[in-house]
């Protein structure tokens, strides 16, 4: 039995390299390549260029992965069934479903490299690259870009105009509005914020703040109070540098940056803190459970393509192609349709992420029964 094992997996391994390498190819002409030569035209150089490629790479092979594996499984049993070798293995007592069985393991294998790349490399790979491309449209980078945050422990609203430095727990130009009763009690203005906790962990929640003034508002004679780099000011806020770091890739609104853990919390916060219509939240939750979903479909094609690859007389290769696009064609119909319900509010966003998932399953039980009858 390892011996078919062994067999079958080698007939994957070279379309499945071949279908990465192919859809990847077509998915970076199609998104950056204009992008890239135009850059390069301007002055950037080709170490930067090659920079760039590699940074993509990840959030791209994440989506062409499914597709590969798919072709993979196509071509590979194809061919196995066009030189007879499936007829040899039937007869010699080796079912359809034993047969599946390495191809179902090559499918969770590919899921769960898709889920590792979505989740560890493309987030800080695509972050990089966007450094790189506000640089060269002459940008503020996305750390430094404005956002702002209600903080519930401390009954907050934070606002920070310069941005966040993540590794040093630093922020740029904030001003902390505290309320009281519904109407602000204190403004906080300084020029930076650092994380006291970077140091000290029983300061999680604890921030020094450098160069900035401090008033109460709301009475007949504000106090007023100034601080300097020399004599900072110790406040609390219920919030750490990751945390600040989400709430600002939100509000730019780009989910390839950010893991399903991410997510998750964004979502949570969002839920109690709406700052956006709802249909953007939802499409928020859609995009996290698509974390999920998308690399689950790498199982599915692998499953779906099985019965679909068995044929009983020779054929080309192009049936292959053909039939793996209008599978692929077929899948990404149904996504975006169920997302687009989850979206609306029709259904739930874990079903619109999931429907086309279980779709192909439920497809791919009914076609392996035809097949091994």
């Amino acid at each position: 039995m390892r011996l078919v094992d062994k067999q079958v997996l080698r007939e994957l391994a070279g379309p499945f390299v071949f279908g990465v390498m192919t859809f990847s190819s077509v998915f970076f002409a199609g998104t950056y390549l204009l992008k890239l030569t135009n850059w390069v035209m301007h002055g950037m150089s080709l170490v930067t260029a090659a920079e760039i490629v590699l940074l993509v790479l990840p959030s791209i092979v994440v989506y062409t992965l499914p597709m590969a594996t798919l072709l993979a499984v196509l071509l590979g049993v194809g061919r196995l069934s066009g030189d007879s070798e499936t007829v040899a293995l039937f007869a010699g007592g080796i079912s359809l479903y034993r047969l599946v069985v390495p191809i179902a393991l090559f499918g969770i294998t590919v899921t769960a490299s898709s889920i590792a790349l979505t989740e560890l490399v493309a987030p800080v790979a695509y972050g990089r690259y966007e450094e790189i491309e506000a640089q060269m449209y002459k940008q503020a980078a996305p750390q430094d870009q404005p956002f702002v945050v209600r903080d519930d422990g401390t009954n907050s609203l934070i606002f920070v105009k310069g941005g966040i430095n993540t590794k040093t727990g630093v922020l740029k130009d904030v001003t902390v509005t505290r309320f009281a009763d519904g109407r602000p009690l204190i403004v906080i203005h300084a020029r930076r914020a650092e994380w006291a906790g970077i140091r000290d962990e029983s300061k999680h929640y604890r921030w020094r703040l450098y160069d900035g003034w401090s008033q109460i508002v709301g009475t007949d004679s504000p106090a007023y109070e100034s601080f300097g780099e020399a004599r900072t000011k110790e406040i609390r806020i219920e919030k750490t540098p990751e945390q600040f770091s989400l709430y600002q890739k939100s509000a730019a609104r780009d989910t390839d940056q950010m893991s399903f853990r991410e997510l998750t919390e964004l979502v949570k916060y969002l839920r109690k803190h709406p700052d956006r219509p709802l249909d953007q939240i939802r499409e928020i939750e859609v995009d996290r459970w698509n974390k999920l979903a998308l690399p689950i479909s790498s199982l599915v094609f692998a499953l779906l393509a099985a019965p679909l690859g068995i044929r009983p007389y020779r054929s080309a290769s192009s049936v292959g192609f053909g039939l793996s696009i209008l599978v692929i064609f077929i899948y990404w119909m149904a996504w975006h349709y169920t997302s687009s319900l989850a979206i609306e509010g029709t259904v739930e966003p874990a079903v619109g992420a999931f429907a086309a998932d279980v779709i192909g399953i439920l497809a791919a039980i009914i076609l392996l029964r035809r097949a091994s009858k």
